[in-house]
């Protein structure tokens, strides 16, 4: 795949840092092939959870090309689930994406807008209780380190994205150039999507 593409990241309001700087940290590695950009809904900035203000380059007015579009989590999720600026907009744009994602609790706005509907996703497991009230017929995979189901991917916990973006990126581009990104920035890829070390610790069977 030789087209480079756009990896767009959409942020609210108390957005988790890691959960969106991860996955542009690693697809940013790659700028041959992927191209950054940041949206929210009017354009203007958005403070995370962390505290650290964001500035982004686009607005929901903005077209987007087709590419990666990724949804993060953090302690806004559950204002952002029930927006529904949002959640029209998901609803409209995700259809054209290329690959569509989210990263811990951002799976609960994926599956409110109704993309995880009768597939199989994954989440954060010590917030599954709250994430699983949205959607239908979704088989949540508690164990999981990352779903794949079509051109949807859903990550567990907020470091489990770093590890989704190097599947994606071998995915599209070999796995030799993805092992390459997690050497050079000393990152241990856990690349078994069906794993996830730290689902015991939140008491998953």
């Amino acid at each position: 795949m030789s087209v480079r593409q756009t990896v767009t990241v959409l942020l609210f309001e108390q957005f988790e840092l890691l959960d969106a700087l991860g996955p542009l940290h690693m697809f940013g590695l790659l700028p041959e092939y992927y191209q950054l950009q940041i949206i929210t809904i009017n354009g203007q900035h958005v403070t995370s959870t962390q505290g650290i203000n964001m500035q982004p380059t686009l607005s929901f007015n903005d077209t987007i090309s087709a590419g990666i579009l990724i949804t993060p989590g953090g302690a806004g999720i559950r204002l952002a689930t029930h927006n529904k600026d949002i959640l029209a907009w998901l609803k409209k744009v995700a259809p054209q994406q290329r690959i569509v994602c989210s990263t811990s609790t951002g799976a609960a706005l994926l599956a409110n807008a109704g993309l995880l509907d009768n597939g199989k996703a994954t989440t954060t497991q010590k917030n599954l209780d709250w994430v699983c009230q949205f959607g239908h017929n979704i088989q949540w995979q508690t164990s999981a380190r990352w779903v794949r189901y079509g051109n949807i991917f859903t990550v567990s916990g907020s470091s489990a994205s770093l590890d989704m973006s190097l599947a994606i990126i071998g995915h599209q581009h070999g796995d030799s150039i993805a092992r390459r990104i997690a050497a050079d920035t000393e990152y241990l890829w856990l690349n078994d999507p069906n794993d996830d070390p730290f689902a015991p610790l939140h008491l998953v069977k």
